[in-house]
């Protein structure tokens, strides 16, 4: 699990599902790129309500090779993930309904509730993400609060359950 300290609401974030896919909910990946999509647990300090957390800001798939591929594709960041759905509660998770979750432009998230976001980032088509890490979003330096990916399923590979 990841702590994240920085700013004015800490949190924590489990990743319960990794997946590479051309799609992601914004738009399609352009020839040549396609999208790491995280399925992330989010959850606050114990007690406390929080702003939501954006996904630029706050966190960033790390994987060997990403400053050498910004350089050659400028929409892929080593910075920040690109994107990211609502917050979700699981009760909210288990309906069909996806359209009454918290903005995550900073919507409110409840005390002791935990909330699942999608989100996702660019990377290159034939990324070996073995070693990739999810990491407090990069502000200056090299990244010091990571956890492993894990698994990265294919488009098309069954989905686990959200735990």
């Amino acid at each position: 699990m990841l702590s994240v300290k920085a700013g004015p609401y800490p949190h924590s974030v489990q990743i319960v599902d990794a997946l590479l896919s051309p799609d992601a909910p914004q738009s399609p990946a352009p020839q040549g790129l396609t999208h790491v999509q995280l399925l992330l647990k989010v959850t606050s300090t114990p007690g406390r309500p929080m702003k939501a957390p954006h996904p630029k800001a706050y966190w960033v798939v790390l994987y060997n090779g990403c400053e050498a591929a910004q350089k050659t594709q400028h929409r892929i960041s080593c910075a920040g993930m690109d994107g990211g759905t609502e917050y979700f509660t699981a009760e909210q998770m288990r309906s069909d309904d996806y359209t009454n979750g918290e903005y995550n432009g900073f919507g409110d998230l409840q005390a002791d509730t935990p909330y699942w976001i999608r989100a996702w980032q660019l990377v290159p088509e034939n990324v070996d993400l073995s070693r990739a890490q999810l990491c407090e979003g990069v502000r200056q330096g090299a990244p010091d609060n990571c956890i492993p990916l894990g698994t990265v399923r294919q488009d098309g590979a069954q989905n686990p359950t959200a735990g």
